[in-house]
């Protein structure tokens, strides 16, 4: 065996014990915080999006079933977990167990992209801050697709680099089944897949390759996109009429965040709010899902056309929000989870306007990019432009920020040893303007906010939440507690007094159900449907006269806002309270 055979063997055994330390070492981190949240009332009981992925999911591995809602958000990660379902008899703990194992397995990717790109130590190093970085260990362990993403994010960009070195059609056609699932995953990937490809045949033509041979390389890649995403867009044809792979979330999404008042329309909760917004297409003469997308899309290409000082403004905004040292919340927020596990909140927390650890991560990453921009390759660029730019188009929160993580971890690793390599060489300049430089950026990105989404109480959400799920499933106790808990937290929660008004009603408690209506309705007097139950209450009470004057208020503004269901219900009792009063007079 030659010197060189042997250094190679012995750098590949080397390199094959880092990406095991960094698997493992990832992996205990992950599965000490799965073991510290199981307290949590979330933990087995998800809510919002990740209760309509378990639904879906166990729809489709239990009954064997998939409708139209199977087609409003990607479709790979429901899929994903109904398989899992399917293996485990519904084990919502397996599921969390195989995503941290991808998740373990994406940090020891990471490791293997930055030593292939930079060198063993910056990837090692990339590694480590992937296996012990908080918002990724939070979002590996909920029932969402954000690991996945994250994986994808990791896996193209080692693809796209291999296609650039060996020019090999095996390797297209990896990337465009990799492309393919990962745009099922996020469509936010799509933009980035498009212009790597063409980039992709543009390198292959610098170096000197036919076109003959191009063409064949990007059919196949195409080809390997196409096999994974027509299949999807047939079912959807044969479930929604449309024939397409894309979620049918993403014009909504597109409009909340780009709109007259963004503000508002990021702060729709779940629940009333959420349905408000979603019934708008319907009242405007839609008929079914495609058209009620259609009907968003509108919105916002007239809003683009009408204001589009305002839009660019918008965009602004949201860049500013993206880079915020703070994980921004969607319908579940990161902190919250502090509270349940001690690892998590060393892992993750924020001092002021500060947030660890993105408010270390882009500092360093940003140096890194400088310091050794001439080394990163054009997958790695490509990503690091375009995925932030599909995420700040539509809106900004943590849980879609976080794919970038593994590809920033990389150039963050290479400026936080190259400060390091400064320090040893005693380049004491260079290292006072790296690390002034640094804490520019921990700081600048640190002052903006706190945005609308950050004042919100998501603990009091949660508890809500999990009232209503617990209400729909009969059982009121746990109902009753959890929205007695939310209503405590945050005592100007219109739902959680709503919803607790409606389970005492449920239990005969009726003079308590009332008391929350009344709540309730003096948070939001423009609610109908508040003033429906009032009145419903009232009768219930003997308090005739009064729920009477109630249902009136409440049919006037149901009709005004076209709740045909309502409308009906409505008439109804008050046609019985009519025949009861005439009953009453003749007798």
């Amino acid at each position: 065996m030659g010197k060189k055979t042997r250094q190679n063997s012995a750098k590949n055994d080397t390199s094959y014990r880092i990406i095991l330390i960094i698997f493992v070492l990832a992996l205990v981190v992950r599965l000490s915080y799965l073991g510290g949240i199981n307290d949590m009332p979330t933990f087995a009981t998800p809510i919002v999006d990740s209760q309509e992925y378990d639904m879906l999911a166990r729809s489709l591995a239990g009954e064997g079933t998939m409708d139209h809602t199977f087609f409003w958000q990607g479709f790979f990660y429901p899929l994903f977990l109904s398989f899992i379902y399917l293996l485990t008899n519904g084990s919502i703990l397996a599921a969390k167990l195989i995503q941290i194992l991808l998740g373990s397995a994406v940090c020891a990717l990471v490791y293997r992209l930055g030593a292939e790109i930079f060198d063993q130590r910056t990837g090692t190093v990339a590694g480590v801050i992937c296996a012990l970085y908080g918002p990724l260990v939070y979002f590996e362990s909920e029932l969402l697709a954000t690991g996945w993403a994250s994986f994808w994010s990791v896996i193209l960009i080692l693809l796209l680099l291999r296609a650039d070195k060996r020019k090999s059609m095996p390797t297209c056609l990896a990337i465009g089944l990799c492309g393919g699932l990962s745009g099922l995953t996020r469509a936010t990937f799509l933009p980035f897949l498009v212009v790597a490809a063409l980039y992709m045949a543009y390198r292959f033509r610098r170096s000197a390759m036919p076109w003959k041979r191009i063409v064949a390389r990007e059919a196949v890649l195409v080809a390997g996109f196409l096999a994974i995403t027509i299949p999807v867009a047939s079912l959807c044809l044969r479930q929604t009429g449309e024939f397409s792979f894309l979620p049918r979330s993403g014009s909504i999404n597109l409009y909340i965040g780009n709109n007259p008042d963004p503000e508002e329309t990021i702060m729709t909760r779940p629940g009333q709010d959420w349905r408000e917004l979603t019934r708008a297409p319907m009242l405007e003469g839609s008929k079914n899902g495609w058209e009620a997308a259609d009907y968003y899309m509108r919105l916002f290409t007239e809003y683009l056309a009408t204001q589009p000082y305002h839009f660019l403004k918008g965009l602004a905004v949201k860049a500013v929000q993206f880079i915020t040292t703070r994980e921004l919340p969607r319908n579940q927020d990161i902190y919250v989870s502090r509270k349940y596990s001690r690892l998590f909140s060393l892992l993750v927390w924020k001092a002021g306007g500060f947030g660890f650890p993105f408010g270390v991560l882009l500092p360093f990453s940003l140096l890194g990019i400088i310091i050794g921009k001439r080394r990163i390759p054009w997958p790695m660029v490509l990503f690091l432009l375009l995925y932030p730019l599909s995420i700040i188009l539509v809106f900004v929160s943590a849980r879609y920020r976080t794919p970038l993580i593994p590809v920033l971890a990389i150039p963050a690793a290479f400026g936080f040893m190259s400060v390091i390599d400064m320090a040893r060489a005693h380049k004491w300049k260079s290292l006072k303007i790296c690390s002034a430089a640094v804490a520019a950026v921990a700081l600048l990105s640190s002052l903006a906010g706190p945005f609308p989404v950050e004042r919100y109480d998501y603990e009091a959400e949660m508890h809500t939440m999990l009232g209503i799920r617990y209400s729909k499933q009969g059982l009121r106790d746990k109902a009753i507690s959890h929205l007695t808990t939310a209503k405590s937290l945050d005592p100007s929660s219109v739902t959680a007094h709503r919803m607790l008004g409606l389970v005492l009603y449920d239990e005969r408690r009726i003079e308590e159900a009332v008391e929350q209506f009344e709540k309730a309705y003096e948070l939001d007097p423009d609610a109908y449907f508040i003033l429906y139950y009032l009145g419903v209450g009232y009768l219930s009470l003997g308090r005739t006269e009064e729920g009477i004057e109630r249902l009136e208020r409440a049919l006037s503004r149901a009709v005004a806002a076209r709740e045909e269901t309502l409308i009906v219900e409505i008439r109804k009792i008050l046609d019985a309270e009519a025949k009861n009063q005439q009953t009453r007079m003749e007798q």
